[in-house]
């Protein structure tokens, strides 16, 4: 069937556009047609300008901010002595050394280290940025819900909520 003639009629059967039922000509359809593109490129068009403009805006935003980060690090950051004084040591106060961790049974040895050492530096990072001293009494495995063998509870909501009866 021609595409036209299939548009005309079905353009027919939803009560045409005028909402008589006079079969409609090909200019008709295609004025309708194009229009109906046209609008569509013209949104689409919008849509993206937006979508560049948001974009400009906010990577303009996050430059300023970086800026006054940098500006703000520069004022806090303390001017360097004269090598003079540069050969005195700086008093500084010992950092408190973590506690070792208790051993984890279901992780090797050598994975338990570096298990270890990760929750270290981040703690050790943690404690430089506030200012305090933070210690790490113990590491563990957590423990999962032996219910439904080890799933954790976002996988044992999905599958009550897929066994529950309607």
């Amino acid at each position: 069937m021609h595409p036209l003639l299939l548009a005309n009629h079905l353009i027919m059967l939803a009560g045409g556009i005028d909402g008589d039922k006079r079969p409609l000509d090909g200019s008709e359809i295609w004025g309708v047609t194009l229009v109906g593109l046209g609008v569509v490129i013209a949104a689409l068009a919008i849509l993206v300008i937006v979508i560049l403009l948001f974009g400009k805006i906010f990577d303009q935003i996050n430059k300023n901010q970086k800026a006054k980060e940098a500006a703000a690090a520069a004022k806090k950051k303390p001017k360097q002595a004269p090598a003079k004084k540069a050969a005195a040591p700086a008093q500084a106060k010992p950092a408190e050394k973590p506690s070792p961790a208790p051993a984890v049974q279901a992780v090797p040895a050598s994975d338990e280290d570096e298990v270890i050492a990760v929750i270290s530096a981040v703690v050790a990072m943690m404690s430089e940025q506030d200012g305090k001293n933070y210690r790490i009494k113990s590491v563990a495995k957590s423990q999962r819900n032996s219910g439904f063998s080890g799933r954790s509870a976002w996988a044992m909501d999905g599958r009550r909520q897929n066994v529950n009866p309607f």
